[in-house]
């Protein structure tokens, strides 16, 4: 059963890092001091420059009685030339009777299981997105992609699906840049006793979700361009 659900979220989630290195990194971190920093922002500036604008949009990627898994979007147009924006991954699993976030330090926690996500995302990027990425124009700059780079994610039916920040690997009207990785690849590389493996087997097997990640329909937009 695939479904897709689109729903204007509470202003409570939280995003993933700053737009600027002006900003603080704590004023960023939910969208109530995102919404307060735009308009202090639009507060200064010209009216030629206007109409400004703040989206925000979460999509359920995975959603069943035991897993959770959405998307988020936000877009910000606050000044010339152009806007900015972010993503977020945010994954919920019932552990004892109770949903709670799980990570994705949670599911590859060792120096080697790390090792191994960074070199699928890194091989994945290459052979799907070719010249499009930044591994190729930076790879003076950066040899290998950076681990820090990998940190958003979501879940669906078949795949651990890694996004990355916009202008983080490529191009944003390029993306969003994404790796998806099958569960088959992951076993015997991510943790044996992460929270979400035994949970996604038993949700899986009981057919009662619904799944859909289309990178069509997750893509920011003009907002960014």
């Amino acid at each position: 059963m695939r479904a897709q659900v689109s729903i204007l979220f509470p202003l409570v989630l939280f995003l993933v890092g700053c737009k600027n290195s002006t900003t603080s990194p704590n004023c960023l971190d939910d969208l109530n001091a995102i919404k307060k920093e735009f308009l202090q922002s639009i507060l200064q500036e010209n009216v030629n420059e206007s109409p400004f604008h703040i989206q925000y949009s979460l999509k359920t990627v995975l959603f069943s009685q035991d897993i959770v898994s959405l998307f988020g979007e936000i877009a910000v147009y606050d000044h010339l030339p152009h806007g900015w924006g972010r993503y977020e991954g945010k994954t919920f699993c019932k552990i004892n009777g109770q949903f709670r976030e799980i990570m994705l330090n949670e599911l590859l926690p060792s120096s080697e299981q790390k090792e191994f996500l960074r070199k699928y995302c890194e091989d994945d990027l290459k052979r799907s997105y070719g010249e499009l990425t930044y591994l190729v124009s930076m790879k003076e700059i950066y040899p290998i992609l950076p681990l820090q780079l990998i940190r958003t994610f979501v879940v669906d039916e078949q795949f651990l699906i890694i996004i990355f920040q916009p202008y983080s690997v490529g191009g944003c009207g390029d993306g969003p840049f994404v790796v998806k990785i099958p569960y088959q690849s992951l076993e015997g590389h991510w943790s044996a006793t992460n929270p979400l493996k035994n949970c996604l087997s038993r949700v899986i097997a009981s057919q009662l979700y619904t799944s859909c990640w289309e990178e069509e329909n997750f893509h920011v937009g003009t907002s960014l361009e």
